[in-house]
């Protein structure tokens, strides 16, 4: 979860103060800069989450939702959720079900995209691409020499990629913080050009 927030008593009365006669309308204003703020972080974070991890976008759109800012509510959630991905959703050598003549003798895969790929295998017993009977597609292996039980190859959740504090998350928060300053300033110029115009 992620948080912007404008409950601080000392910013609202300097936008209130910047606004002037039109003081009143700084609620609306806090709440308007911070609503774009959310929704331009939330496409940076997934776009620094995209440079470092080797994942598909529309993962990260299905996980992330925005809870907006109101007037009388001064802050914006970022709320991610989603369980560890199997790895199938990150870059792997084949996506294919592991059957027939054709199949490879190895899978390999990464998570991260600095990273090389590497054989999918532990204790000898290699990875397979497995079709299960809902038509869900996994990245699997035996626990022994015995066809089952198997055990599922699983990387990262989204939740953790984004809240990254080094890679994702760190690294994009000043630039957050200076996006949330450019648009209160651009929402005070906004309405009070709007007043003037009335």
């Amino acid at each position: 979860m992620i948080v912007f927030t404008a409950d601080d008593n000392g910013l609202i009365k300097t936008v209130s103060d910047q606004l002037g006669e039109y003081h009143s309308k700084a609620p609306t204003v806090l709440k308007q800069a911070i609503n774009a703020t959310a929704k331009d972080a939330r496409t940076m974070l997934v776009k620094k989450a995209q440079e470092v991890y080797a994942i598909q976008t529309s993962r990260f759109n299905k996980a992330m939702k925005i809870e907006s800012a109101t007037n009388r509510s001064q802050r914006a959630i970022i709320r991610t959720q989603g369980k560890p991905l199997n790895i199938i959703n990150f870059k792997v050598s084949s996506k294919a079900p592991s059957v027939g003549p054709g199949r490879p003798d190895i899978i390999k895969g990464k998570v991260l995209k600095a990273s090389g790929m590497k054989p999918l295998e532990v204790g000898g017993r290699k990875a397979f691409v497995a079709q299960l009977k809902n038509d869900n597609i996994l990245i699997t292996q035996r626990r022994s020499s015995t066809r089952t039980p198997l055990k599922t190859f699983y990387a990262v959740s989204i939740p953790k990629m984004v809240g990254n504090e080094k890679a994702v998350y760190g690294e994009v928060k000043p630039q957050i913080a200076e996006l949330l300053d450019a648009n209160i300033r651009k929402y005070i110029d906004k309405t009070i050009s709007k007043g003037a115009k009335a």
